[in-house]
């Protein structure tokens, strides 16, 4: 059973996030929406139990995935939605490297 992200250790829930980042960008390319949106819904909920930077993250992330949803056939994965998605990871704590 999934544990509940309010009794998750910090660390534990922003890896979790990091790896549904990559699987709602993957979800994006495929055009897999519904389970973006599972995908999504979780981040969301994780990020209550952090800090307010990353629930804005959050938030932007999201929208800029549905926005791709909603406007682009082809579902592309936009430099808007790279942006996003990369500040969400750094502010997590996990940084790119260079």
């Amino acid at each position: 059973m999934k544990e509940l992200p309010s009794h998750e250790l910090p660390i534990r829930s922003k890896v979790f996030m990091a790896q549904e980042i990559g699987e709602i960008i993957s979800c994006l390319h495929k055009g897999q929406r519904s389970t973006a949106d599972l995908l999504i819904e979780d981040l969301k909920i994780r990020s209550i139990y952090l800090g307010e930077q990353i629930q804005q993250d959050v938030l932007i992330f999201a929208e800029q995935v549905q926005f791709q949803y909603d406007y682009d056939p082809w579902h592309k994965v936009t430099d808007q939605v790279e942006k996003a998605a990369n500040r969400l990871i750094d502010d997590l704590g996990f940084h790119r490297p260079h």
